[in-house]
């Protein structure tokens, strides 16, 4: 990749820094789950046995949201770089 792809953005490095995002989303997910874990209140409504299943789920669902989301914003970026492959050959021939 050359500095004029990025200067003209013609190349994007967003993918890149969706892939970082991803890494410290999952980082805060956890953290942020395991912390509503262990360290909420005794008197919570989701205390127990239940609630500590339903955190369980809730951390699990988030991480599966998490990772379907950045898969659809790398998704989108690599849709418009086929998109400008098709362009481009078209227009060669």
């Amino acid at each position: 990749m050359q500095f004029s792809d990025l200067a003209g953005f013609n190349k994007f490095i967003s993918p890149s820094l969706i892939k970082i995002a991803y890494w410290i989303g999952i980082i805060l997910i956890v953290l942020m789950g395991l912390s509503s874990l262990f360290f909420s209140s005794p008197y919570s409504p989701l205390s127990g046995f239940f609630g500590f299943l339903i955190k369980l789920i809730g951390i699990l669902l988030s991480l599966v949201f998490w990772r379907i989301t950045c898969e659809a914003a790398i998704l989108l970026f690599g849709m418009h770089e086929r998109l400008g492959e098709i362009r481009d050959r078209l227009s060669n021939s």
